[in-house]
């Protein structure tokens, strides 16, 4: 029987944006903590390689690359005020994106049954030209690229459900159709993108879904977009691929999130998304690590979405109770602003 693909590597404690930073390389060291502790008849470990310059440049063209690259000249350099490198920040970065890219080769070949790249940094924030809220290249979005290049992807659906909002993935498809992007994040917050009028633009109007829940949201608010907007809208595109940016940080543990959700409630959200991916792509979804800056609640949530990932887990009946109150009017209203486009 087919395995779960993990990737991870003590490769990625290599990059070292500060020690007060939040993406700090013990997040993978729980990681690779966890890994250790995986069964081997369920779970393969793959060992990334490095991206291709041309597979990050499909995304970020040359110059962005090359500024990137220039970091490694010095120990510290700040792309931002949250977005900091060293010497080996570009070389991590290269082995972030090959690490996802890895899984989704692994799949596409069919050596395994579905995928998770624990790898850092994260990338979702990252804009064709600008590194921006810890991120230096946009993994997903050169996955995207990548498997529509490589593996003849047609329909990709992207579902985020960091605690911010995905707006370098959201910008990279903004108008195009054949990207399905569906985003449930924290708002207002950072980056301050993602208002439920954002449906995207041109020939990809309708092809993105913004679910901005409020501040205090648990498990209950995630399971009524899941079952009212996520999977409806995912069903009615029919992805042959699925991917998702997993981001820890709605944990209700996590120190820069607001939210409230359990380990249990990421896993239910996993269950729903390999649902779908068993009816509609062959079982081809893989998940890539964006924040998370808990270390037990990161450990704890992404163990739960791994052991979701096995054949027999628990059915998603065993799902937190619907509710019916904070964010009905904004399922609503999302629900009506997306009308036309059935």
């Amino acid at each position: 029987m087919a395995k779960t693909a993990v990737v991870v590597d003590k490769e990625y404690l290599k990059h070292q944006p500060g020690a007060s930073h939040p993406e700090r390389p013990e997040r993978v060291q729980v990681l690779l903590d966890l890994a250790e502790s995986l069964d081997g008849a369920k779970f393969q470990l793959l060992p990334p390689l490095a991206a291709k310059r041309a597979d990050i440049e499909a995304t970020h063209g040359k110059d962005h690359v090359k500024l990137i690259e220039s970091t490694a000249q010095h120990n510290r350099f700040a792309l931002d005020g949250d977005t900091i490198t060293c010497r080996d920040s570009y070389g991590v970065s290269l082995l972030a994106v090959g690490g996802f890219l890895r899984v989704l080769d692994a799949l596409a070949a069919q050596e395994c049954r579905n995928g998770f790249a624990l790898v850092r940094p994260p990338g979702h924030h990252a804009l064709r030209d600008r590194a921006m809220g810890f991120c230096l290249f946009n993994t997903m979005a050169i996955g995207a690229e990548y498997l529509k290049r490589n593996h003849g992807a047609k329909k990709i659906l992207i579902m985020d459900w960091d605690v911010h909002h995905g707006n370098g993935t959201q910008d990279a498809f903004y108008d195009d159709p054949s990207v399905l992007f569906i985003s449930t994040h924290q708002y207002p917050y950072y980056p301050g993108s993602g208002a439920a009028k954002e449906v995207g633009s041109g020939a990809g109007e309708g092809f993105t879904i913004n679910i901005p829940l409020p501040a205090g949201c648990a498990d209950p608010e995630y399971a009524q977009a899941f079952h009212d907007i996520v999977v409806p809208a995912a069903e009615k595109f029919a992805p042959d691929w699925i991917l998702v940016s997993a981001g820890f940080d709605p944990h209700r543990r996590d120190p820069l999130g607001g939210m409230g959700v359990s380990d249990a409630g990421f896993a239910y959200m996993a269950q729903r998304l390999l649902g779908l991916a068993d009816k509609f792509t062959a079982g081809k979804i893989a998940f890539l690590l964006e924040g998370g800056y808990d270390l037990a609640g990161l450990r704890g949530s992404v163990s739960a979405v791994l052991e979701t990932m096995q054949p027999g887990a628990a059915p998603a009946s065993d799902a937190p109770k619907l509710s019916d109150s904070q964010i009905a009017p904004l399922i609503r209203h999302i629900q009506q602003l997306h009308e036309r486009y059935r």
